[in-house]
């Protein structure tokens, strides 16, 4: 049968395509030839706007895998800002509509490319990793844009497609959700004692005078360089009492009950988007809060400020906020 010889993707040799015989375009408008097929990237001489995508513990980035596989990305769409509830309502008998509040939907994304095997059986083991890897539960998609790199939570919403091209290449597409409409960017944290200050004047003053003073301000200061609200976490670790947590730029505070003691060794998880208070990482504490202002990793400049009924000098707040973007 007449054909051409192809190079093959990882540049270890070539392989022979039919004349005539095509693979179905991942875009869903056609098909194409084997001369028209694009190698995985050369990540070595890669510019720096390329983009290289990781799901669970599958990397598409044209680099071999512990398997000797190569997978490449080639289409990817959906990691823009996701579109709008709000819908315009023609009024009645005049120019113009109606609208109410728009919300972010959630988030659709779909990858495919191009997967090399050093031989059949390494080819069918790739595409049994890239179905669990596709999972219907709950994985991280990492998005890396030259050195950006940021993640949404995914899971399967169509059925990965597989296309054998030669018995150790074939094409792949998957198409994952995201009930979460941002994207996110790695963890930020600080963290601070009760504000206090040591040091300073002793009597009886002994001249010359040397006066050394330290103070704790009991706040914690994490910018959020993207465009939209990101998670916080927060943790308190005893001795404390009556714990309050405030957001300076909302006026936001969390404030727990006086009755609510924390010994050495004792610590409280807070969740500030998902509203959960747990006491060492088990028991809920929720009713020991007094004033549920819940608040949110702000674009911006964001200062969390730490107080208590009581003063220890042992006590800490730690902060956790996540960048977030649309």
């Amino acid at each position: 049968m007449p054909g051409t010889f192809v190079e093959s993707p990882s540049g270890s040799g070539m392989f022979y395509a039919p004349d005539g015989y095509g693979v179905e375009d991942p875009a869903g408008s056609g098909l194409y030839a084997f001369s028209e097929y694009t190698p995985p990237i050369d990540v070595d001489t890669a510019s720096p706007d390329q983009v290289y995508a990781a799901l669970g513990d599958l990397v598409f980035d044209g680099r071999p895998d512990e398997f000797g596989v190569v997978w490449s990305l080639q289409s990817f769409d959906g990691w823009g800002a996701t579109s709008s509830t709000r819908q315009t309502v023609q009024r009645p008998r005049q120019s113009g509509g109606w609208s109410g509040d728009g919300y972010a939907t959630g988030r659709s994304v779909a990858l495919g490319g191009i997967v090399e095997a050093p031989d059949a059986a390494a080819l069918r083991a790739a595409l049994d990793r890239l179905n669990g890897a596709c999972s219907l539960g709950d994985t991280r998609l990492v998005i890396t844009e030259g050195t950006v790199s940021r993640w949404c939570t995914v899971h399967r919403s169509g059925a990965p497609l597989w296309n054998w091209l030669t018995p150790t290449i074939a094409q792949w597409s998957i198409q994952v959700a995201s009930d979460d409409w941002r994207k996110f960017g790695e963890d930020v944290t600080g963290a601070t004692y009760l504000p206090q200050s040591i040091g300073g004047f002793t009597f009886p003053l002994t001249f010359p005078l040397t006066i050394d003073a330290t103070t704790v301000s009991g706040q914690v200061h994490l910018t959020n360089p993207g465009n939209e609200v990101g998670p916080v976490r927060l943790r308190i670790d005893g001795p404390v009492v009556g714990p309050v947590v405030t957001h300076i730029g909302s006026g936001q505070s969390l404030v727990f009950s006086s009755s609510l003691a924390l010994g050495v060794g004792e610590y409280l998880d807070i969740d500030m988007e998902a509203h959960t208070v747990l006491a060492n990482g088990q028991a809920s504490r929720s009713g020991w809060v007094t004033s549920r202002g819940w608040f949110s990793f702000e674009p911006g400049e964001n200062t969390f400020a730490f107080t208590a009924a009581q003063f220890n000098a042992g006590a800490q707040l730690t902060v956790t906020a996540t960048p977030s973007y649309q």
